[in-house]
């Protein structure tokens, strides 16, 4: 999904993660090999943008088990932990200094709605 909104003028894309180096290097050559991404192991980025840890309702609850139904019926597996399992997903569209569409994930399997965020990405 990546590379066909990035084929549509996708902003660039910056993952942030909780995991090592070594692990995100592995992780990203097998499903992403030109991703960018930068290593917070201690979560510092994440609190900056208020990205909180999650409760256990938040990371194990009934919606997060709905996704990841719904992922393992489209063939796709779970991993095993890298990180800090507790840490809440973001979204950001960022300029220079200034964050001009956000996503801050209600629960862990909770995806951001990147047409909204295109449409203020095109607005610029």
């Amino acid at each position: 999904m990546l590379r066909q909104k990035q084929s549509q003028g996708f902003p660039e894309v910056l993952f942030v993660h909780r995991s090592t180096t070594q692990a995100a290097e592995k992780f990203f050559a097998a499903r992403a090999p030109n991703a960018r991404a930068i290593a917070d192991p201690e979560g510092e980025l994440f609190a900056a943008f208020a990205l909180p840890l999650g409760s256990l309702m938040q990371i194990l609850g009934p919606a997060t088990w709905w996704r990841g139904l719904r992922a393992l019926l489209r063939g796709n597996s779970i991993g095993m932990p890298a990180g800090n399992e507790r840490q809440m997903p973001g979204a950001f569209l960022v300029q220079g200094r200034k964050v001009l569409w956000h996503h801050h994930a209600r629960h862990s399997a909770d995806h951001p709605n990147l047409d909204n965020m295109m449409r203020v990405a095109t607005s610029l």
